[in-house]
């Protein structure tokens, strides 16, 4: 008589353990389903959404990344669409809010626009940091040192452009 546990005898005999689902192989990762999860991840900024509508796992849109590197830049770009996408969502709710219904004796009788003043305050926060005792602005000093970096930049900047001038008068 065996001492190992019955649902392990019989998965070796090729028949699931009864509490356990059978594996599922992912399918493979095409050239569509690739351009499928760059769309959708455009869209969406989720990795975990866009994997689920291309119809491939995650591990294996990951290692995908890892190993191809056109598909890796695509990936970054698409990202970055889907997290501007959700900004400006983002900002629209702040400035138009989101309708709802007015329920009185169960029954709707109209709606109104609500605000999100978190969602308003967070906009704030992240583009303007001054204004939620955040970050500060720059110091009168601050300001005083990067005028004179620009401005030495801008003289440098001439002198090159001006030295690229007189080669290409001696070249004539």
């Amino acid at each position: 008589m065996s001492t190992k546990p019955a649902g392990k005898k019989a998965a070796r005999g090729g028949t699931p353990a009864p509490n356990k689902k059978p594996r599922r192989r992912n399918p493979r990762l095409t050239d569509q389903r690739a351009d499928a999860f760059i769309e959708h991840l455009a869209r969406t900024g989720s990795v975990t959404v866009a994997a689920e509508q291309a119809g491939i796992g995650r591990t294996q849109i990951y290692e995908h990344r890892r190993t191809h590197k056109r598909f890796a830049k695509a990936w970054t770009k698409a990202l970055g669409l889907g997290v501007e996408r959700l900004h400006d969502n983002a900002i629209t709710r702040a400035l138009e809010g989101d309708e709802r219904p007015i329920v009185r004796k169960g029954e709707v009788i109209g709606t109104e626009r609500r605000i999100d003043n978190r969602l308003v305050q967070f906009l704030l926060k992240v583009h303007k940091p001054e204004f939620s005792g955040g970050a500060p602005a720059a110091s009168q000093s601050e300001q005083e040192a990067l005028a004179k970096r620009l401005k030495a930049a801008a003289k440098r900047l001439e002198a090159h452009r001006a030295r690229q001038e007189k080669k290409r008068e001696g070249q004539s």
